[in-house]
């Protein structure tokens, strides 16, 4: 029986899975739910700006997060492939990946005269935040892919997007009051509470989580560490789909490109306060809602390259709407579309990579993504950075954004759907 047909001992214990999917769903809904009230699209930004941030930070607000949980999976997979059981792994990296927020919210809410350190305070929270979590991240999607059955990834991902964007809609109201009563630094200082509180709580839920032994163990690469790096690039060469999933990433990076100022051209048009940063989260959460509701049908039925290549043409469309609209109802619904197709994306990555990689090298193979991820992520965001700010202009960063949407479609086109080849 081949590797990816065998069956699993998660399979005779149907009470076991249906629990694991739930806790699932909740840990990652009440992780990002979290995140929502520093969202790294609307908030982060602003805060950057306000505290004297220059346009290059505040470009990569958005992929730093991302490209730091990225950054370390690489170095830890040799390790990860040698363990059998990963539930102590995630956890406990897990709970160190929360407490930056923790710290941060506590520096900001006391130490009232900061000056100039804030601004390196906040943005290296997300950083710290995400190196600590890219430790435990490779051992945490080798767990999910194990506990999670194929046909039902997709909608485990949207079911995690969707309890993201309920408690997100709260959270544009809550950041709207909470900048308008104490705008500034206390009101950074509690949203970076509140975060802490619900990745707690993330963390609590994924401690229900039950791991059941798996139905084979690969045997991980032997030999020196050095022996193992050089080993990555032959390995990935054997994989050309992934490759073309590497250019794909790179190129559908234009939703981050365009959110990194979208913000900011969004208040600056319109001259509304910083506290309408709330109404943008609400509006882009509801967009959330909808695109994973689509994203968990159509990636049941289809598999993930659809999803990416529907995401990539909604791409286009929030550039060109972006870029036309002036009234503060036209932004609203720019951040509808940016909610609706991003999580497209989203899902449809996560399912895509999951299974176009082969379970004997799932781990290695995922955490060289990410470590190819990093570099995406920077650099397009910096790309977007740098012309903003040699030139001003938003429309030209979204116009950059349209025409690599463009090219990431066509390689999309190229990959064909691993779904059901088995």
């Amino acid at each position: 029986m081949p590797p990816d047909t065998a069956v699993s001992p998660q399979q005779h214990h149907p009470q076991v899975v249906r629990r694991n999917f739930i806790c699932h769903c909740l840990e990652g809904g009440l992780y990002m739910g979290g995140v929502a009230f520093l969202q790294p699209e609307t908030v982060m930004p602003k805060m950057v700006e306000q505290l004297g941030g220059r346009s290059a930070i505040i470009a990569i607000m958005p992929a730093i997060l991302p490209a730091a949980f990225a950054m370390a999976g690489l170095f830890v997979s040799p390790l990860v492939e040698r363990l059998t059981k990963f539930k102590l792994w995630v956890m406990s990296f897990g709970l160190l990946q929360r407490l930056p927020y923790l710290i941060t919210g506590l520096v900001l809410w006391f130490w009232q005269d900061a000056g100039p350190w804030l601004l390196p305070v906040v943005v290296l929270t997300p950083v710290v935040s995400g190196l600590i979590g890219g430790v435990g991240v490779v051992a945490w999607m080798e767990m999910v892919t194990r506990m999670v059955p194929e046909r039902v990834r997709a909608a485990g991902w949207a079911a995690r997007y969707i309890t993201q964007a309920c408690i997100g809609m709260v959270a544009g109201a809550v950041i709207h009051q909470v900048l308008t009563h104490s705008p500034g630094q206390r009101g950074y200082a509690v949203l970076h509470l509140i975060t802490f509180g619900f990745l707690f709580l993330s963390w609590l839920s994924q401690s229900f989580m039950r791991e059941l032994p798996a139905a084979r163990h690969y045997h991980p690469h032997s030999g020196s560490y050095w022996s193992y790096l050089c080993s990555l690039p032959g390995l990935l060469g054997k994989h050309p789909q992934l490759l073309k999933l590497i250019a794909a990433r790179f190129t559908g990076m234009g939703y981050l490109m365009v959110v990194s100022f979208l913000t900011l051209h969004a208040l600056h048009t319109t001259g509304r306060p910083e506290a309408d940063e709330g109404s943008f989260v609400s509006f882009q959460n509801i967009g959330t809602i909808l695109g994973s509701l689509l994203a968990a049908w159509l990636g049941y039925h289809k598999g993930g390259r659809v999803l990416l290549i529907l995401s990539r043409l909604i791409c286009i469309t929030m550039c060109i709407w972006s870029s036309l609209t002036h009234s503060f109802g036209g932004f609203t619904a720019a951040y509808f579309i940016l909610g609706f197709g991003l999580f497209l994306d989203r899902v449809g990555d996560l399912t895509l990579t999951a299974e176009l990689c082969p379970p004997e090298r799932r781990s290695t193979l995922q955490a060289i993504l990410g470590f190819c991820n990093v570099w995406s992520l920077m650099i397009a965001t910096s790309l977007g950075g740098v012309i903003y700010s040699l030139s001003g202009s938003f429309y030209l960063v979204a116009c950059l954004a349209a025409v690599m949407s463009v090219v990431s479609i066509l390689i999309l086109c190229g990959i064909p759907e691993p779904r059901g080849k088995s």
